[in-house]
């Protein structure tokens, strides 16, 4: 009897799918490597500009996404019988709502929408909070918002026609809509320590890079598990023949 090694050749099937699920499991790796990254940078420039004196917002503006995380000083009034007030924030591990408020600017016909923080869902969805402000002249501090991209959604942007209005996330042109007056394309977060404020904890992401980083972990894992198996179903194996005399 004689004994010889053979590879089990693998179908043609069975290696387009080997390489197209390496590829995707991969492809997953990357992108979450890349989100790190990305959050990284994001939170680097938070961290430069959150301690720098606040500036004046000057006109025009060119690139809002330039003056992302800036400290910005406003002078103006609220328009206090047309706010909005979004859904679903979450804070301390708790549901609730973010005020906003259009503030209109001091010797202008601009108007920034202002985040004057977070406040805790205490009834039905229904039964807004009452959050009454004066429209008296005052200069407010914050740090300016721009979103990253076009916010998504399943259903529509508000859910109520009276005022407050609640809205499901930020559009500006749509808000701009509601409220019959142009909104700035950026909103400004109020901070701590100022009139008509409520909890304004900003945070930039709700997870860390490190998590991103975990999960980058996970599909690499994956993928090279996923080929181990592909190899080991198909590694050389003895096969014994008998010799007939």
């Amino acid at each position: 009897m004689t004994e010889n090694k053979h590879w089990r050749k693998p179908t043609w099937q069975s290696i387009i799918a080997i390489v197209a699920g390496v590829f995707f499991l991969s492809s997953l790796g990357v992108w979450q490597l890349q989100r790190a990254d990305e959050k990284n940078q994001i939170q680097q420039e938070n961290e430069s500009r959150k301690n720098k004196p606040p500036q004046e917002l000057n006109f025009p503006i060119t690139d809002p996404a330039n003056l992302r995380f800036q400290r910005i000083r406003v002078q103006g009034r609220f328009i206090s019988n047309k706010q909005f007030v979004l859904d679903n924030r979450y804070l301390d591990h708790q549901v609730g709502f973010n005020v906003l408020t259009p503030f209109e600017l001091h010797n202008s016909d601009k108007v920034v929408l202002v985040d004057r923080g977070w406040l805790p869902l205490k009834g039905p969805r229904e039964e807004l909070p009452i959050i009454d402000v004066d429209e008296d002249l005052r200069t407010l501090v914050g740090m300016v918002y721009v979103p990253y991209g076009k916010a998504f959604s399943l259903g529509e942007i508000d859910t109520s026609t009276s005022w407050p209005r609640l809205i499901q996330y930020l559009d500006f042109n749509e808000l701009s809509i509601r409220l019959e007056q142009e909104l700035l394309p950026l909103s400004l977060r109020m901070e701590e320590n100022q009139a008509d404020v409520y909890k304004a904890q900003w945070v930039i992401y709700a997870s860390s890079s490190k998590r991103n980083l975990g999960y980058a972990f996970q599909w690499f894992a994956m993928a090279l598990a996923l080929l181990i198996i592909f190899i080991v179903l198909h590694r050389p194996r003895l096969i014994t023949r008998s010799k007939n005399k």
